[in-house]
């Protein structure tokens, strides 16, 4: 049993209080992990800088506060390029600098050379991406930095346009896919509307509670290809109202999945039982 003492946190090196310990074990076990985020490394070598100033008794505290508190992030993506290319890419970032990169294309699969200016680096969902200005597309288009095979940094300077705001540009996306705003209303089951009922899940959400423990919840995205993703992960607990293309490509996508589903041969214990008369006939003979 034990518990903190009174004015502990004020004889620190570094004062910290008993939620601030927390948010730091959980801040690096949420994003220092190897691999999967590409500050990971500074993450960690600051969560050692200042472990190196706790008293003993303050480091005893953290070690069994991380006991007992603990992060789960599942399905984070791989990092290494990424975690590669972020200090070029915060170079750039500060001095105004454009960027040469070859970038890999996963709808295309295909590679192509850019020249980018980088506006703002976000981290989303697990992934890093970079916003700029594509001279290509002459467009600002995001870039997963993962995705990203060869990076270098150019003579040249840039300055972002005035009107320019990461924020307003990012926020009506679902995930980072942009597109026209569309409306998406969706009805969820009792069983799963407890679960969509407690989250956030968008700034634009409107939700509407139904008979029967429904809920319906309405949207207003860029695009709807990662909404989807995200309504399919639902299965049947999950209707799409509108928009119509939505509802008709999830149903599509319904009938794809039932067909590869279809048992394409004998239910295993059936073929089992089959394979063994041929023994008993070679055994009888």
């Amino acid at each position: 049993m034990w518990k903190v003492e009174r004015g502990f946190q004020d004889r620190l090196p570094i004062p910290l209080s008993l939620s601030e310990v927390v948010g730091l074990l959980m801040t690096r076990d949420l994003l220092g992990i190897p691999g999967a985020n590409p500050f990971a490394p500074s993450i960690v070598s600051v969560v050692q800088k200042i472990r190196s100033l706790l008293t003993p008794r303050a480091l005893e505290l953290v070690d069994r506060m991380r006991a007992v508190v603990g992060v789960h992030s599942p399905a984070a993506k791989l990092q290494q390029r990424a975690h590669d290319h972020v200090p070029a890419i915060q170079s750039a970032l500060a001095a105004r600098r454009s960027l040469w990169i070859r970038y890999y294309s996963m709808s295309r699969d295909a590679e192509s050379e850019r020249q980018v200016d980088p506006y703002h680096l976000t981290y989303f969902n697990g992934g890093l991406y970079l916003v700029g200005y594509c001279h290509q597309r002459r467009a600002v288009r995001i870039f997963a930095v993962e995705r990203i095979r060869a990076l270098e940094t150019l003579d040249g300077t840039f300055t972002i346009p005035a009107d320019f705001d990461a924020r307003d540009y990012l926020k009506n996306s679902w995930g980072l896919i942009r597109g026209d705003l569309v409306t998406v209303t969706a009805v969820f089951s009792k069983l799963v509307a407890p679960y969509v009922r407690e989250r956030l899940w968008h700034p634009s959400q409107e939700i509407r509670e139904l008979p029967g423990g429904r809920l319906q919840l309405t949207l207003k995205i860029a695009d709807t290809l990662e909404v989807r993703r995200w309504l399919r992960g639902f299965g049947a607990d999950a209707e799409v109202l509108t928009p119509p293309a939505l509802r008709e490509a999830l149903r599509r996508e319904a009938e794809k999945l039932a067909t590869l589903l279809t048992p394409a041969r004998k239910p295993s214990a059936r073929v089992g039982a089959s394979a063994k008369r041929p023994r008993a006939a070679a055994a009888a003979r």
